[in-house]
């Protein structure tokens, strides 16, 4: 009897790199119960954008200090021809743009950065 394979991946899929967590079917139904670690917790809550992609930045549709919401424009970035729009993950105070428009893209290159949102809530309060 062959052992099943499961822990955490890095995969490529059409040019896209992703991370994968394989579970087995006990373990997946256990994770259900679990708290999420630290470690989740902070990479849900990034203050990076990165490309998706490989492909041309085409333009910017926020600018350094704006406020967005979730969901909002950010980017487009043109890949084998066609414009995909990258939207704001969440609800924030952009830092920094970090590509000038029309360069080269990597895929997972960092496009912008928001405030951390730990400081930007303390000066609130200061205020």
């Amino acid at each position: 009897m062959s052992e099943a394979v499961t822990g955490e991946y890095h995969i490529q899929v059409h040019g896209a790199n992703m991370d994968v967590l394989l579970q087995s079917p006990r373990e997946y139904e256990l994770s259900a119960h679990m708290h999420p670690s630290d470690a989740d917790s902070a990479e849900n809550n990034t203050n990076m954008v990165l490309s998706p992609m490989p492909g041309t930045l085409v333009s910017y549709a926020v600018s350094p200090e704006e406020q967005v919401v979730e969901g909002q424009e950010l980017c487009v970035v043109e890949a084998m021809k066609m414009q995909n729009i990258i939207r704001s993950p969440r609800k924030g105070t952009i830092k920094s743009l970090t590509v000038d428009v029309g360069s080269s893209l990597l895929a997972d290159q960092l496009l912008l950065e928001f405030e951390d949102e730990s400081s930007s809530s303390s000066e609130d309060e200061a205020a």
